[in-house]
């Protein structure tokens, strides 16, 4: 009858220390997962352009605010395609529209 009281024991002990490692676990995940993603802008954008040596005219700024705009991937192809059309380098683009 010992055993069987110490082996009870000793699971409750295990039930214990996992229930407060998974409320640890959650505690940390939960502030990650409200978090809001980093604010980018239309400005990191066309700062990344103007980085790389092209004239940001009223085009690049159009591209930009597309991408910075909610919309997700459609306002950045959106972008990535008139930044192509201004003849933007295509790694360029891709770069200054995941930035906005």
């Amino acid at each position: 009858m010992r055993d069987k009281d110490r082996t009870n024991r000793r699971g409750g002990a295990l039930r214990r220390t996992a229930a407060a490692a998974s409320l640890t676990l959650i505690a940390a995940a939960v502030p990650v997962a409200l978090a809001t993603p980093a604010s980018a802008s239309a400005s990191d954008c066309t700062a990344y352009l103007k980085g790389r040596g092209y004239t940001i005219g009223p085009g690049v700024k159009r591209a930009c605010a597309v991408a910075a705009s909610p919309g997700g991937p459609v306002g950045d192809d959106a972008c990535w395609r008139e930044l192509l059309d201004l003849h933007v380098k295509e790694s360029y683009a891709i770069k200054a529209c995941d930035l906005a």
